[in-house]
Parts: structure tokens; C-alpha cells; sequence
């Protein structure tokens, strides 16, 4: 790996520090929660198993997390009453409470950013990142 690579990824793990760091990082809800819970929010009474689907995780994996949500009070998890087998997942009335908190540190974290780099550098930003993001996904992928 050359200088440029290293002080590249130095740089992204800088910033990926500095976000876990920030408050909405610290929910008990570990990592991809705020995404989890806006899922299940959006889309009231969804299988577990197309919520895996949607998160690109195993069903088995999915479950145990959806168990220490459960716990913790901020979902549901029902029989789906025409499938027994199935389960359905709603947010419960804390968890609308959490996702909310979320969302105004996310909104916080964005104005932030607003003030750090121009209209046309976020653009870019996202540009590159979605590129990484897949180009990273891809990779993983192949034979």
C-alpha cells in the first residue's frame, strides 16, 4: 500500500471514530439501529424475514438483535395471524420515542456538516461514497 492509500484510509477511519462518537451512536441500539428502527417504522406489521432481506442479513442473525429490541420495549414481535410460523414486527410507542431522538441528532449532525462543506462537496461526497460502498459490497461478492 502506498503513502497516499494510508493517509486515505487513516482519513476515513478519523471520521468513522468522530460519528461513532457522536450521541445518536450511543443508543443501545448498536449499530444500524436508527436504520432498523426506521424500517420497522415505515413499514408496520413486515415479516422478519423481508426485514433481513431489506437489511441484507441473515433472518437467524435479524432475530437476535430483534429480541434485545424487544427487551428493551421499543419493538414488537407478533405471530402473524395468517401464518403462525411468522413473525411480524411493529415499533412499540418508546421506540417512536427513540426514533425521533435519532432523527434530531442525525438532523444536528447534518447542519453540522452544512456548516463544514459546501452544497456541492456533500454532493460529491455522497457521490464517492455510494461508490465506494458498492464498489466495497461488490468485491465481497466475487468467486
Amino acid at each position: 500500500m502506498n503513502n497516499k492509500e494510508e493517509m486515505m484510509l487513516a482519513s476515513l477511519d478519523r471520521v468513522m471514530r468522530t460519528l461513532r462518537r457522536r450521541p445518536a451512536g450511543k443508543q443501545k441500539l448498536g449499530r444500524g439501529g436508527y436504520r432498523l428502527l426506521k424500517i420497522i417504522s415505515e413499514q408496520p406489521n413486515t415479516p422478519t424475514r423481508v426485514i433481513a432481506d431489506r437489511l441484507g442479513m441473515r433472518t437467524s442473525s435479524l432475530n437476535e438483535r430483534l429480541v434485545r429490541m424487544e427487551a428493551e420495549g421499543v419493538i414488537t414481535r407478533e405471530r402473524d395471524e395468517k401464518d403462525q410460523r411468522v413473525f411480524v414486527v411493529n415499533i412499540s410507542p418508546a421506540g417512536e420515542a427513540v426514533l425521533e431522538a435519532l432523527r434530531g441528532e442525525r438532523q444536528k449532525m447534518g447542519r453540522v456538516i452544512e456548516d463544514i462543506l459546501t452544497e456541492a462537496e456533500i454532493d460529491t461526497l455522497t457521490e464517492l461514497a455510494d461508490k465506494l460502498s458498492s464498489g466495497l459490497k461488490n468485491l465481497g461478492e466475487t468467486p
